[in-house]
């Protein structure tokens, strides 16, 4: 629901201008230009959509080149000091063809446009259209449960900022192939243990694989496409894990994204790996770079055109992004310029297929409570489907609206004080205002709702408005994700 809806008085504070609505979810169906590729590329000319076709081989090529010379600059602080004194012989040395005037853009403020930079731009575009439609369009079959995962979208744009949040696409589920990870990374930011177990595509697990892919598919709906098979896990410590991909693109018509940091381990089987998804239509990949070296090592094995379609994440020290405040990371990175995050990105189910297990999971910012940046709501295992099924069917059946009898508290992070005609909603660093405008006896309804111990029949019975305008105000309350989730 929109929060303007509420028509409160007030405005948030602190926390800027208010998130835009939507984001992608999923659909056999590949995306077509029209909605997946921004207006730029459809009104200019000069300009071709590339996730979900194949754009001119010289357009492709330029783009690649730009996209590579994008990354050694944020990634490499080497790169950055040469490109200063030799622009040319750098350029060159990284085997990046296209002239520092059309680069310039990239990189430098107050250069006008270029060819290069606009079609960069373009392609960005394009990539952030194609996350907005999947969460935007990403729907659970269940009324209750797609209602829950509106309000966790709500809750994340309240608790991450609007930057952070638009980033969460928010699918419906994550499959750990194995338990563990070999990487070790020490910004990790779930927290992943040592790899102690792979969890093998033969027989048996494979039949378990496809009827839980299918459990999933009853419940989520066509949006289960959107799901992918990592978490605390690298995809490629599992040597079938391309097994699993095919088996996935069986049950829901579209391939797994995947996101490793072992590109390097077997080079020709991540570019097979590549090429499989990119002719089964996913439309982009990660790699996660952990090192200078490491990011010039994949440049070395991998052509700019093999990685148009591939994002690396640059987390070298020597990066310009900056890390997530989450998981291992969080108290490495304390007191530096930044502020507890996640890299969670699930509204849904977190299976761990190894121990059978699987979780009811929403991200939230890191903290004390929740160190690895997402909320645990329910967990359980499971030894067969049905099981299995029984498990995320009675997860489905969260209400789709407020009961007569369910008691209702704000947010652990909200506290309500009085105003002068009504209360003020807040956090540690922003607020909203409500007053008798918009529900004519709002001080005591925030006074009642911050008791924490009243159904919502009591506070009908409390306040001397229509009960029908209470119960809606709570309604309101409760989309906008301010309440206590109920159990």
């Amino acid at each position: 629901m929109d929060r303007n809806r509420l028509r409160h008085t007030g405005r948030r504070f602190a926390d800027g201008e208010s998130p835009r609505k939507g984001v992608p979810s999923g659909r056999k169906k590949p995306l077509t230009m029209s909605s997946a590729t921004p207006l730029s590329c459809q009104s200019d000319r000069d300009l071709q959509p590339v996730l979900f076709s194949e754009p001119e081989r010289s357009y492709a090529q330029e783009l690649a080149e730009s996209k590579r010379f994008v990354e050694r600059y944020r990634g490499d602080d080497r790169f950055r000091e040469q490109l200063s004194v030799d622009p040319k012989a750098t350029l060159q040395g990284a085997g990046i063809g296209l002239p520092i005037e059309e680069l310039g853009p990239l990189f430098q403020d107050g250069c006008p446009p270029s060819r290069v930079s606009r079609r960069s731009q373009a392609y960005l575009q394009e990539k952030i259209a194609y996350r907005d439609r999947m969460r935007k369009d990403l729907k659970f079959a269940s009324l209750g449960l797609d209602n829950w995962r509106k309000r966790q979208i709500e809750r994340c744009r309240w608790q991450l900022g609007a930057v952070n949040a638009e980033a969460i696409a928010h699918p419906p589920a994550a499959f750990e192939l194995s338990r563990g990870c070999s990487v070790g990374c020490w910004f990790c930011g779930v927290s992943a243990p040592r790899l102690s177990d792979i969890w093998h595509a033969d027989q048996a697990n494979r039949q378990l694989w496809r009827e839980t892919l299918e459990a999933v598919r009853e419940i989520c709906g066509p949006g289960a496409g959107y799901s992918f098979l990592y978490w605390a896990t690298d995809p490629l410590d599992n040597p079938d894990y391309e097994q699993f991909c095919l088996d996935f693109y069986d049950i829901f018509g579209q391939f797994p994204q995947t996101t490793t940091a072992l590109a390097l381990k077997d080079v020709e089987r991540t570019r097979n790996l590549l090429q499989l998804s990119q002719k089964h239509g996913c439309p982009i990949n990660r790699f996660s770079v952990l090192s200078r070296k490491q990011l010039l090592r994949i440049h070395e094995q991998f052509t700019p055109l093999e990685l148009l379609r591939v994002e690396l994440v640059l987390q070298n020290k020597e990066s310009l992004g900056a890390k997530s405040a989450a998981g291992k990371a969080l108290s490495e990175i304390e007191g530096e310029d930044t502020h507890a995050t996640t890299i969670a990105c699930v509204s849904g189910f977190l299976f761990n297929m190894p121990d059978r297990q699987v979780r009811w999971v929403s991200p939230c910012p890191a903290s004390s409570e929740h160190p690895d940046g997402y909320i645990t709501h329910d967990q359980a295992r499971f030894e067969t489907v049905d099981e299995l099924r029984s498990i995320l069917k009675q997860w489905a059946a969260v209400p789709a609206r407020l009961r007569l009898t369910d008691v209702v508290r704000w947010r652990q992070d909200l506290r309500s004080k009085p105003t002068e005609d009504g209360f003020r909603l807040q956090d540690h660093r922003q607020g909203v205002n409500f007053d008798t405008s918009w529900y004519p006896a709002a001080e005591r309804l925030g006074e009642l709702v911050a008791e924490g111990c009243h159904t919502v029949e009591e506070i009908c019975n409390y306040l001397d408005e229509p009960a029908e305008q209470t119960i809606l105000a709570l309604q309101r309350f409760h989309q906008s994700a301010f309440l206590e989730e109920i159990s």
